[in-house]
């Protein structure tokens, strides 16, 4: 498990420029995400790109993961170049359980900006896939994803997280309503041609809004949509040329520019005085001056932050079961992961106690028990092979219960809170790796590592 890993970062972290400078665009994505694996040694790589996070997901033949690694990957997007100013506390980097548990917060929703939207599940199963087909990702990440799968569906069906439809398009949704007013006539302008640009459409039809007009660069796709949900269609490049009106705009593509600057914006006439622009694309469409401009109100992702936080804060209860399953699962990760440290040991083991009693059998069935039948030894024999391997397996499995196999006793790479910012009481019975600290023991911290980004 000390070879899993994961590093990425996020728009809850405030740093949207970040998030934005480490998506490699979808033009180039097949070949660079090539050189990233090999210029960080990755065995297996799985990235993922979702409307609020940029993370890598790795396995290294190298133990352990962790900060090397990070130090790699930043260098391989920023080296020489000061694309964009960045923290230590602006980068997630995790190993062993930690990135275990992450993986099984994200894909239960429990990290995103909206608790309990089913769209991030989808999103890491197509990252998953297109990691696959790609060969950037084999067996181990598939495993160890699949899990994360499973865990999520079941916390969505066990959990009212999964009882209640919330997502981003609730977010987008209520603000959009909120600028418009229920008016029926308003006019919507879909810029492009994504799964949450269609998502949008058919919420805005059931609600009633039917004045929708769909932009994107190739207008044959805006065609295709727009006869779908009897609407307008425009290409991407006569729109902006204008003159255009809307009363929102909602946009989200793949370009790897802003598609709306202080210029094209001129040609964008607000019907009421007032345009709403909806920017959820990364990297922005939407270049941060617009919202300068009169009668521009411009929301990008982490202007909803708030909002989501209090979708958040009523849902603890929620939130509270969901990571009470993570925590068995961790647990029981914990238990696989030590068990297949102990094979070779186990093993070897069972294979020295069949040998040492076959070997006693042979010389009791040749001197005081020669008088049983061939069936009586055989009999006998089989009774006793079962009792050797129950007999090994019962400790190696209490042993593989209780043992952390995460590195130097290290809580922290355990998947836990490290011990030495939590009040001496808060102890964890079940889990004894939940409460170890290599600190304490060695004087060596191994959880933490040194976090140099100015030798980048």
């Amino acid at each position: 498990m000390m070879s899993f890993g994961v590093i990425g970062v996020s728009v809850k972290g405030g740093n949207l420029g970040l998030v934005e400078a480490m998506v490699i665009p979808e033009a180039e994505r097949a070949r660079r995400l090539a050189e990233l694996k090999g210029f960080c040694n990755f065995a297996e790589l799985v990235p993922v790109y979702t409307c609020n996070r940029t993370e890598y997901y790795y396995v290294t033949s190298q133990r352990p993961a962790g900060v090397e690694f990070r130090n790699r990957l930043l260098d391989f997007f920023f080296h020489n170049e000061n694309k964009v100013p960045f923290e230590p506390r602006d980068i997630t980097s995790l190993v062993a359980f930690r990135a275990l548990r992450h993986l099984y917060q994200v894909a239960a929703s429990l990290d995103s900006l909206v608790v309990g939207e089913a769209q991030v599940l989808g999103q890491l199963k197509q990252s998953l896939a297109d990691a696959q087909s790609s060969g950037l990702s084999g067996s181990r990440l598939t495993n160890i994803f699949s899990d994360a799968f499973r865990i999520a569906k079941k916390i969505r069906r066990e959990t009212p997280l999964g009882q209640t439809s919330v997502s981003m398009i609730n977010l987008i949704l209520e603000s959009l309503d909120e600028h418009v007013a229920g008016r029926p006539d308003a006019k919507v302008v879909l810029v492009g041609a994504g799964p949450m640009n269609v998502r949008l459409a058919e919420q805005l039809t059931e609600k009633g809004i039917k004045n929708l007009h769909f932009v994107n660069r190739t207008v044959t796709k805006a065609q295709a949509l727009a006869e779908r949900f009897n609407a307008q269609a425009t290409s991407l490049k006569s729109f902006l040329a204008g003159p255009s009106d809307a009363d929102v705009i909602f946009t989200a593509t793949s370009a790897p520019e802003p598609v709306f600057t202080t210029r094209t914006m001129t040609n964008i006439v607000p019907r009421d005085g007032s345009l709403l622009v909806l920017d959820f694309a990364l990297p922005r469409d939407v270049d941060p001056e617009v919202a300068s401009l009169p009668g521009m109100k411009v929301h990008d992702i982490t202007q909803f932050c708030a909002q989501a936080e209090r979708n958040r804060r009523e849902r603890f209860r929620a939130v509270d079961a969901a990571e009470h399953m993570i925590d068995q699962a961790i647990g029981r990760a914990h238990v696989q992961n030590a068990q297949r440290e102990f094979q070779p040991v186990m093993a070897s083991a069972l294979n020295e106690g069949l040998a040492y009693a076959e070997s006693n059998l042979r010389r009791l069935f040749e001197n005081r028990l020669s008088h049983l039948s061939l069936a009586d030894r055989e009999s006998i024999t089989y009774f006793v092979r079962q009792l050797v391997q129950y007999a090994n397996h019962l400790p190696m499995a209490a042993l593989a219960h209780h043992a952390d196999f995460t590195r130097e006793d290290c809580s922290l790479l355990a998947g836990y809170d490290c011990v030495e910012e939590r009040p001496e009481a808060e102890t964890d019975a079940e889990h004894p790796a939940a409460n170890r600290c290599a600190m304490r023991e060695t004087g060596l911290c191994v959880g933490r590592g040194i976090s140099n980004l100015d030798a980048l």
